[in-house]
């Protein structure tokens, strides 16, 4: 009984190891912004909301299944809006999916980003960086770190 014990241990540890394995193998997904909608200010408001479209690629070989998101968005090298979401939603296996978060920012940040627009030259794009975590509802791994550049067009 000694030996079946120690034989039935040994294999729980090495499937155990072998799940953890495959869970550090995670690649984060690829988190793209996709719009920018600027919507309506409340009257005397000193915040701006807009909708920020995303995109998200899952280059794994397993669903995701995304509880949540928080990320933030610079624009022109400089840190526009702050976003963080509840929503849940799954990430198919070699996959993609596409969500709208509503951000808010101040009026301060959207007048450094209009003085910075207004005295470009270069119109065909706009820089930004997303950075971020994907929050997992379940498994050994809870959170996802992500990064991406791109441009957004005016």
């Amino acid at each position: 009984m000694t030996r079946s014990f120690a034989r039935l241990t040994a294999i729980l540890a090495l499937l155990t190891l072998a799940g953890c394995a495959s869970m550090a193998a995670l690649e984060p997904p690829e988190v793209r912004v996709t719009s920018l909608e600027w919507l309506e200010p409340a009257q005397g408001s000193l915040e701006q909301r807009f909708a920020v479209g995303l995109r998200l690629v899952n280059p794994n070989n397993r669903a995701l299944m995304v509880d949540g998101l928080d990320f933030d968005l610079d624009l022109n090298g400089r840190r526009l809006a702050r976003g963080v979401t509840n929503r849940a939603f799954e990430l198919p296996r070699l996959g993609e999916a596409e969500t709208s978060i509503i951000v808010t920012t101040s009026v301060i940040d959207l007048l450094r980003q209009a003085l910075e627009i207004g005295s470009r030259t270069d119109m065909t794009g706009m820089d930004y960086e997303l950075r971020g975590r994907v929050h997992l509802g379940s498994g050994f791994v809870r959170t996802v770190p992500f990064s991406h550049r791109g441009k957004v067009a005016p």
